[in-house]
């Protein structure tokens, strides 16, 4: 019989986060938190916030022709 430890840490990935505002203010604030903690990451900030804007806008005004239609073409047509 074999005794299993059980590992007391915290598992991120079983705390619930909402969808949605709450759950994007709670991703905010944490980046926040470690921002204020490491000040090295500051410099590091700017350009992925920049490109992940960017991507956000050109996502965002793409036309579809209709919305529930493939927008990604297959490679070859049979």
């Amino acid at each position: 019989m074999t005794d299993e430890i059980q590992n007391p840490q915290i598992n991120v990935s079983k705390i619930p986060m909402g969808n949605g505002l709450g759950g994007a203010l709670a991703a905010l604030a944490c980046m926040l938190i470690i921002l204020l903690g490491l000040p090295e990451l500051w410099y590091f900030v700017p350009v992925p916030l920049a490109l992940g804007c960017g991507v956000a806008l050109v996502l965002h005004f793409i036309r579809h022709k209709n919305p529930g239609e493939l927008w990604i073409l297959p490679a070859a047509k049979k």
